[in-house]
C-alpha cells in the first residue's frame, strides 16, 4: 500500500521504498490532488492551479499527459481514477496519508484536555520533517493548505508551551521560542509565553527586554502597539503580582528596581481594567447590495435597546452562503456609535466540526471587557454570572455569528436592557424569546447584477449585460456564488462574463466552478449537511434522485421506506437547516417544499458518489410504486370506478389509508398540484428503464392532461411511455400508450392519424387476447370514424366495442358507451331513442356514483331535450351538468353546460335567468387554460349578453376576451382546441377518446338504440 507525505518535502513511498516523482509540474498536481483526495478536482481548476491565468493552448492535453505518468508512477491499481469532471485521487486508509493523520490528532487535541495531551501534542508535532509542500511549486490552492497547515502546527506549539510553562519546564520554552520566533516574529502570543518563561525562571528583566524588543517590532513594522495581552502581563511583572502555579517561588529578581529604559512605559490600560472598549467588528462589509427593508426593521429592533426590560434581540437566519454575516456587520456598523462602551463579537463555528462552547466564549468576553484572567471563575454559570454583572449598566453590542442552536446563544445573553444582540444561524432559533427574526431569501436579478458590477469591473455593451444576467440566473441569485463569480473574473480579466456564463452551464460542473481558493460554495452547503442526523441525510442524497421541481412531504415516505409521519420530521429537519425551502402551499392547503438550484446539485452530486445501484433502483420503485397507488386512487375518487384505463403490474407502495384520504379529498386539486412531477416522474421512469410503471402512470395522467388540456404533456408523456415500452419488449404496454396516442389526435382532431393508430394498436392487442383493452380501442376508433363525419361506422364500432367488454362488470365503462350512442343518435337526427339511452346511461353512472360522467350524460340529455323542446326538463339537466362539472376543473364543459342553460331559460322567456347563467359562464370561461379557445367563449358570451339587453356586463366581459387575445396560447395550438360549445358535433370528445364500455347489468334489458 502506498503511504504519502507532504508534512515537508512531498514523499510517496511503497513500503520503505520512496518512488520518485521528479517533474515539478507532477508533484505539483499529485500535491493538488492530495489536497482534495477523495473528491474529484475538475480538470479545468487543475488547469488553473498548474499554469494561471495564461495556460498554453495544450494545458489540457498536457494535464492528461501529466496524470497518464503520474498513474504510472504510482503503479497502484485504482489509486488515480478519472471521472467525468476531473480526476480523483483514492485514499481508503487515513493512516496513509501523513497530512490526514496530522488533521486528525490536531482534531483530537482540540477536543479537549486528558492525562495524554501532552504526548497528543508531540506526536502531532513529531509527524513534521520541514515546511509543508516543502519542495512543490506554489499554486494557489496549495500556498492556501500550507498556511493553514503551518498554522495549526504553531498552535499545537503554542499549546506545548503552555504545557511545558504548567509543568514548570521554563528554559525549553525559552530555547524553543528564541528559534520560533525568528520565524514568527510579530506573534504575539509566543512573545507572552517567552516573558513568562523568563519571569518564572527568574529572569524578569529579561522579560521586561522582550517586552520592550516587540513593541518596537510592532512600532516599526505595522505602526501599532503591543495587544491587551502583552500590556496585562508588562504590568504584572512590574508589579511583580504575575499569576502562577500554587507554591511557585517569586524569583528574587522580582523585589530589584528596574531602570525605566528596560520597564517601558506604563500601560494606562492595565491601570484601569474597567475601561477596556472593545470594538471587535470585523470590517464593513464592500459590495453590500439589497435588504434596505430588512435592514430597517432591524436597525429599528435594536435601536430601541434600554426601552425594555431586557436586551434587544435581532436574530438573522438563512441558507448557507446567502448573506447573513454581511448583513449582520452593515446592520452593526450602522449601529456602533449608538453603543459607545464597545462591540464585542464572536464566530461561533456552528457550521464547523467544532462549535465553540458559550464557557470558551464567555472567557473571550470577559477577557475583552477588561476582567483579569485570575478572576475569571471555572464554570460556565459562574462565567455568565460575571458577564451579566459586567456587562449590567454598559450600553454594548453583542454579534453573535453563525450559532448553531439556542442553548448555544443564550448564557451569551447579557442581563442588562441597555444591550442589543445580534445572532446569525442558519437556523430559525425561535426559542430565542423576544427576539426580532429576519429570514433572508435570495437576492433578485437587479441586485444580483448590482452585486456582480460592482465588484468587478465590466465592459458596458449590451452582450455583456446579457451575460451578465444568465451568470446571476445560473447562480440561482444566491450571493456567496455571485462573490465568487466576481472574485473570479476579477483574477482573471481576460475573461468575459459570458466565458464564466457558459462554463457553469454544465450543471455537472457548476459547483467546481464555484470556488476560489479558499471560498467554495460546495463547502458551505457540506457543513450544514454534515450537521444532519443520518435519517435526515440519506433523504438528502435520495431526494438528489429525483427530477422533480417541488414536493409534498408524502414523497419522501416512500424514498425513505418509512411511514409518511417519520418521513415529514426528515424533511421538516432539512428546512430548519436551510437545505430545503418551502415553496408555499398547492390547493388543497399542503405544504410544498423546494431546493435552491445549486443545493439540489450538490444532492445529486452525493446521491452519484454515495447510492449504490442497487439502493437508487429500490427508491426509485417505491417512488413510482406510491405514484401509481396515489394515481390510481384519485382517478377511482374522481370516477367512483377505474374509468377508461388499463392497468400494468407493477407494485404499488401504498401510503397509510388516513393520509392517503386526506391528500386525495379532492382528487382534482391534487392532480393539478402534482401535474409537473407527473410527467417528470414518467419521463425519468422511462430514461431510468422502469417501462411498467411508466406505461402506466403516463395512462392513468390522461385525466389530468385531457380535463385541463395539457396536450403537450400529453405527447410527451406518451412518447417517452412508446419508446420505453418498445425498447423493453413489453407489448401490450406499447399498444395501450399508442391507443392513448389515438385518443390524443381525436382530441387534435387528426381523426386519420387517430384511426391509424388506434388500428395498430388493436391489431397488437388482438394477437395478445386482451378484450378489454381491445374495446377501448374500439371506442376511440368509434369517436374518430364520428369526427370524419361517417356515423353508421361510428355506431359498428360501439356495438363491437359493447361485445368485447360483455361480462366484466364494468357498468361505468357501460354508461360511456352508451353516452357515446346517444351523442351520436342525436347528431342522426334521431332525438327520442338518443334520450331514452342517455336516460339508461345516467341511472348508471348514479349507480356507480361517478360524478363525472353524471356531468356529461346530463350535458348531451339537456341538449336533446333541447332539441324536443322540452325546455322546463333542458334547463333541469343543464343546470345538473354544470354543478356536477364544476368539482372536476373541466372548465371548458361547465361552460357549455352554462351557455346552454341560458339557452334553455330564453326559449321559456326567463331572461333573467338566462343572463344569470350567462355572466356565471363568463366568469368560469376566464379560467379556460387555452388563450384562444377562453378569448372566442368570452366573445361568444359578451355577444349573447349584449344580444339579451346586459350591455354593461356585455362590454366587461368582451375587455376580458381581448385581454386573453393578448395572451400567447399554452398547450395545444390554437387551431387545434376542439370548440365546446353546445352545437359542436364532438364536444367532450377529450373524455371519450379515452376508451371504455361495458354491458347492462345482469338481467337488465338493454335500451334500444344501441349500435348493431
Amino acid at each position: 500500500m502506498l503511504r504519502f507525505q507532504v508534512l515537508g518535502s512531498l514523499r510517496v513511498l511503497a513500503g520503505q521504498k520512496v518512488i520518485p516523482v521528479n517533474a515539478p509540474k507532477q508533484r505539483a498536481l499529485l500535491a493538488l490532488l492530495l489536497s482534495r483526495s477523495n473528491q474529484v478536482v475538475s480538470a479545468d481548476r487543475l488547469i488553473d492551479e498548474l499554469w494561471g491565468e495564461e495556460p498554453p493552448v495544450s494545458a489540457r492535453q498536457t494535464l492528461q499527459s501529466l496524470v497518464s505518468r503520474l498513474r504510472c508512477s504510482l503503479a497502484e491499481p485504482g489509486a488515480l481514477v478519472g471521472r467525468s469532471a476531473g480526476y480523483e485521487l483514492r485514499l481508503t486508509d487515513p493512516a496513509a496519508f501523513d497530512m490526514r493523520i496530522f488533521d486528525d490528532a490536531v482534531t483530537s487535541v482540540r477536543a479537549g484536555t486528558g492525562e495524554d495531551l501532552a504526548e497528543r501534542v508531540e506526536r502531532a508535532l513529531g509527524l513534521w520533517r520541514g515546511p509543508a509542500f516543502g519542495d512543490v511549486p506554489a499554486t494557489p490552492a496549495i500556498s492556501a493548505e500550507v498556511a493553514r497547515l503551518e498554522e495549526a502546527r504553531l498552535q499545537l506549539r503554542e499549546l506545548r508551551a503552555d504545557l511545558r510553562l504548567a509543568a514548570g519546564a521554563y528554559e525549553e520554552v525559552v530555547t524553543g521560542h528564541r528559534a520560533l520566533l525568528a520565524e514568527q516574529p510579530l506573534r504575539e502570543r509566543l512573545w507572552e509565553q517567552l516573558m513568562l518563561a523568563l519571569y518564572r525562571g527568574g529572569r524578569r528583566s529579561e522579560a521586561l527586554k522582550a517586552y520592550a524588543q516587540i513593541s518596537g517590532l510592532l512600532d516599526t513594522e505595522i505602526g501599532v502597539g503591543p495587544g491587551a495581552g502583552l500590556r496585562r502581563l508588562h504590568a504584572h511583572i512590574l508589579t511583580g503580582d504575575v499569576p502562577g502555579q500554587e507554591g511557585d517561588p517569586e524569583p528574587e529578581a522580582v523585589r530589584e528596581p528596574v531602570p525605566e529604559a528596560v520597564r517601558g512605559p506604563a500601560p494606562e490600560a492595565v491601570r484601569e481594567p474597567v475601561a477596556v472598549l472593545p470594538g471587535q467588528l470585523p470590517p464593513d462589509p464592500v459590495c453590500f447590495v439589497g435588504r434596505q427593508e430588512r435592514l430597517a426593521a432591524a436597525h429599528e429592533a435594536l435601536r430601541l435597546s434600554g426601552s425594555r426590560d431586557r436586551a434587544a434581540m435581532v436574530v438573522v437566519s438563512g441558507m448557507a452562503g446567502i448573506g447573513k454575516t454581511a448583513f449582520a456587520l452593515r446592520l452593526a456598523h450602522s449601529l456602533r456609535h449608538g453603543f459607545p462602551d464597545g462591540q464585542l463579537f464572536v464566530d461561533l463555528h456552528a457550521a464547523g466540526a467544532e462549535p465553540l462552547e458559550p464557557e470558551e466564549v464567555l472567557l473571550r468576553f470577559l477577557r475583552s471587557v477588561g476582567v483579569s484572567g485570575q478572576d475569571i471563575p471555572a464554570g460556565a454559570e459562574e462565567r455568565a454570572a460575571m458577564y451579566r454583572s459586567v456587562l449590567a449598566g454598559r450600553r454594548m453590542l453583542v454579534v453573535l455569528d453563525n450559532a448553531a442552536a439556542e442553548p448555544q446563544v443564550e448564557p451569551l445573553l447579557p442581563g442588562g436592557h441597555a444591550c442589543a444582540v445580534l445572532v446569525t444561524s442558519r437556523r430559525r432559533l425561535s426559542g430565542l424569546v423576544g427576539a426580532h427574526h429576519v429570514e433572508l431569501g435570495l437576492l433578485t436579478e437587479e441586485e444580483s447584477v448590482e452585486l456582480l458590477t460592482s465588484a468587478v469591473e465590466l465592459e458596458r455593451t449590451t452582450e455583456t449585460w446579457r451575460a451578465v444576467r444568465r451568470l446571476a440566473a445560473l447562480c440561482g441569485h444566491h450571493p456567496l456564488s455571485l462573490r465568487i463569480c466576481a472574485t473570479r473574473l476579477s483574477a482573471k480579466p481576460h475573461w468575459t462574463a459570458a466565458t464564466l456564463a457558459d462554463r457553469l452551464a454544465d450543471e455537472r460542473n457548476r459547483l467546481a466552478e464555484l470556488e476560489y481558493r479558499s471560498t467554495d460554495v460546495r463547502a458551505s452547503f457540506n457543513l450544514s449537511y454534515q450537521a444532519l442526523p443520518p435519517g435526515t441525510r440519506r433523504l438528502f442524497r435520495l431526494l438528489g434522485l429525483l427530477r422533480v421541481s417541488d414536493f409534498a412531504a408524502w414523497l419522501a415516505a416512500p424514498l425513505l421506506d418509512v411511514p409518511v409521519r417519520e418521513a415529514e420530521e426528515h424533511v421538516e429537519l432539512l428546512v430548519e437547516n436551510q437545505l430545503l425551502q418551502v415553496a408555499g402551499r398547492d390547493r388543497m392547503g399542503a405544504l410544498r417544499y423546494r431546493f435552491h438550484d445549486l443545493i439540489h446539485l450538490y444532492s445529486r452530486e452525493l446521491a452519484a458518489s454515495q447510492i449504490a445501484p442497487g439502493e437508487r433502483a429500490a427508491a426509485l420503485s417505491r417512488v413510482l410504486g406510491a405514484w401509481l397507488a396515489l394515481a390510481d386512487q384519485a382517478h377511482e375518487a374522481a370516477y367512483g370506478a377505474n374509468f377508461l384505463l388499463n392497468h400494468g403490474e407493477f407494485p404499488r407502495w401504498p401510503l397509510e389509508p388516513a393520509y392517503r384520504d386526506r391528500l386525495l379529498a379532492d382528487p382534482w386539486a391534487w392532480w393539478g398540484a402534482e401535474r409537473g412531477n407527473l410527467v417528470a416522474v414518467i419521463t425519468q421512469a422511462a430514461d431510468e428503464g422502469f417501462h411498467e410503471a411508466c406505461w402506466d402512470l403516463a395512462v392513468t395522467g390522461t385525466t389530468l392532461f385531457g380535463t385541463y388540456g395539457h396536450l403537450d404533456d400529453w405527447q410527451l408523456t406518451h412518447e417517452a411511455a412508446l419508446t420505453a415500452t418498445t425498447d423493453g419488449g413489453n407489448r401490450r404496454g406499447a399498444a395501450i400508450v399508442l391507443s392513448h396516442l389515438g385518443a390524443l389526435r381525436i382530441y387534435q382532431r387528426r381523426y386519420e392519424d387517430a384511426l391509424s393508430c388506434l388500428s395498430e394498436a388493436m391489431a397488437e392487442l388482438t394477437e395478445l387476447g386482451d378484450g378489454r383493452a381491445q374495446a377501448l380501442c374500439r371506442i376511440g376508433m368509434g369517436i374518430a370514424e364520428r369526427g370524419r363525419g361517417d356515423l353508421p361506422t361510428t355506431l359498428r364500432h360501439f356495438r363491437a366495442a359493447c361485445d368485447l367488454i360483455s361480462g366484466t362488470g364494468d357498468h361505468l365503462a357501460e354508461a360511456h358507451v352508451l353516452l357515446q350512442t346517444g351523442q351520436t343518435q342525436l347528431m342522426l337526427g334521431a332525438t327520442a331513442q338518443a334520450a331514452k339511452v342517455l336516460r339508461w346511461a345516467l341511472e348508471i353512472a348514479g349507480r356507480v356514483g361517478s360524478g363525472p360522467v353524471e356531468g356529461y350524460v346530463h350535458y348531451w340529455l339537456g341538449m336533446a331535450q333541447l332539441h324536443a323542446c322540452d325546455h322546463a326538463a333542458a334547463t333541469w339537466s343543464l343546470s345538473a351538468s354544470a354543478g356536477l362539472l364544476a368539482p372536476t376543473g373541466d372548465v371548458r364543459a361547465e361552460v357549455s353546460a352554462l351557455q346552454g342553460l341560458a339557452r334553455g331559460h330564453l326559449m321559456v322567456g326567463e331572461r333573467d335567468k338566462a343572463r344569470h347563467a350567462l355572466r356565471r359562464a363568463a366568469a368560469r370561461a376566464r379560467e379556460i387554460p387555452h388563450s384562444g379557445r377562453a378569448a372566442r367563449t368570452l366573445a361568444e358570451i359578451a355577444a349573447q349578453l349584449s344580444a339579451h339587453g346586459d350591455h354593461g356586463h356585455a362590454a366587461e366581459v368582451a375587455r376580458w376576451a381581448v385581454d386573453r387575445r393578448r395572451v400567447v396560447g399554452d398547450g395545444a395550438p390554437e387551431a387545434d382546441l376542439p370548440a365546446r360549445h353546445a352545437g359542436d358535433s364532438d364536444g367532450h370528445s377529450h373524455r371519450w377518446a379515452l376508451p371504455g364500455l361495458a354491458p347492462a347489468p345482469a338481467g337488465a334489458d338493454r335500451p334500444q338504440g344501441l349500435p348493431t
